[in-house]
């Protein structure tokens, strides 16, 4: 069962009728909201702005203890439009005591990252790190079949997931798009996974892999003088949290390497041939609760946090010019309620493949405001 949210909503409308009609079903709403405000200076411009305002319900369906449907949706107003994306719909089969069956659109389960904390108000920073998220390293979505479960070793707990779907394609910038498609351009399936260990009950060791085949892009004035061609895809991961009393300390570790292709980029008359493109995205960060110090009970809901993370770019200099970068970002959090937070967090941003007369430095002051239900 995906690790969206920490509550639940059961509609009081609709509860009284699937009572009477179907006892054996329940329905629930949850999920989260956020709105930032983002003040940028790269040393040659400055700008502020009050950034779009999201809202991610989740919706779960479940019939008595054998299967649960659910799906998150992404509800954003930017600029002046209000843009809907689905983040998953997936159907999870409860087979066995140590065993789940996944179907449909569901998370990737490669990593921690974006299953476990992309709720904005379960992550302790106001982005996401470098390299990961959206567009970058790490796997998003998946459209196939999973089979996840966990089994207890006393001491300790195993858990593991495995994957087999669509897998990702080759991006218009000659990147890779690591995000769920509804059809398979190559009719190679993907197989991913991860496998976790939990040694205590507070630390928890991971190890995650993807391997799969990219087929590159045509030219938009069609078949020109290089055809294009396959390429073998293989990433591997590691990652480890710990969630003891007041402290959050985690990290991840993501490699990427991809074998050479012949693939069009956007707007390109002919196909280009590509290099091996490889990739690595590392972060370590740390979150203390000062509810922990004795004697200080002012600080009680006061939460600063402290990530680093690098994201490397070789084969593809573009696309390493626009996204390769060393970040640091210093913050704090206030915890209003258990599931309410304001975050405010000093970003530093050095971009390693810019050129000097281009911006390689940038900093960032982002506000928060962040809302589980």
């Amino acid at each position: 069962m995906t690790t969206a949210a920490a509550g639940c909503l059961v509609l009081a409308g609709a509860a009284p009728a699937l009572a009477q009609s179907a006892p054996d079903t329940s329905f629930r709403v949850t999920g989260f909201a956020d709105a930032s405000f983002v003040y940028l200076d790269n040393g040659i411009t400055t700008s502020s702005e009050f950034t779009s305002m999201k809202f991610t319900p989740i919706f779960q369906f479940q019939y008595q203890d054998l299967v649960l449907f659910e799906a998150e949706l992404e509800i954003e107003n930017a600029g002046g439009e209000t843009e809907v994306a689905l983040e998953y719909a997936q159907a999870d089969f409860f087979v066995h005591p140590n065993a789940v069956i996944v179907v449909g659109r569901f998370l990737s389960p490669f990593g921690q990252f974006f299953e476990r904390l992309h709720p904005s108000w379960i992550n302790r920073m106001a982005d996401t790190p470098a390299g990961f998220g959206h567009g970058g390293l790490q796997p998003i979505s998946e459209t196939g079949i999973q089979v996840r479960g966990g089994i207890d070793l006393d001491p300790g707990t195993f858990t593991y997931s495995i994957a087999l779907g669509n897998g990702p394609r080759v991006g218009e910038e000659g990147d890779t798009e690591l995000e769920a498609f509804d059809g398979d351009d190559n009719d190679n399936k993907a197989i991913s996974g991860r496998f976790g260990l939990l040694v205590i009950p507070n630390l928890e060791l991971g190890a995650s892999f993807l391997t799969a085949k990219v087929v590159g892009l045509e030219a938009e004035a069609g078949p020109g003088l290089i055809e294009p061609t396959e390429a073998d895809l293989f990433q591997w991961g590691t990652d480890f949290a710990y969630t003891g009393g007041a402290w959050d300390i985690r990290g991840e570790y993501i490699r990427s390497n991809r074998d050479p292709i012949n693939t069009a980029v956007e707007h390109a008359v002919d196909v280009e041939e590509f290099p091996t493109l490889e990739s690595t995205a590392w972060y370590v960060q740390l979150a203390y609760r000062l509810s922990g110090t004795p004697g200080f009970p002012a600080l009680a809901n006061v939460e600063p946090t402290l990530r680093y993370g690098e994201y490397d770019i070789t084969g593809n200099h573009e696309l390493a010019e626009h996204s390769a970068e060393n970040r640091w970002d210093v913050g704090v959090n206030y915890w209003m309620t258990p599931s309410l937070v304001a975050k405010t967090v000093l970003q530093r941003r050095e971009f390693t493949a810019r050129e000097p007369d281009e911006v390689t430095e940038e900093t960032r002051l982002i506000v928060q405001v962040a809302y589980g239900f």
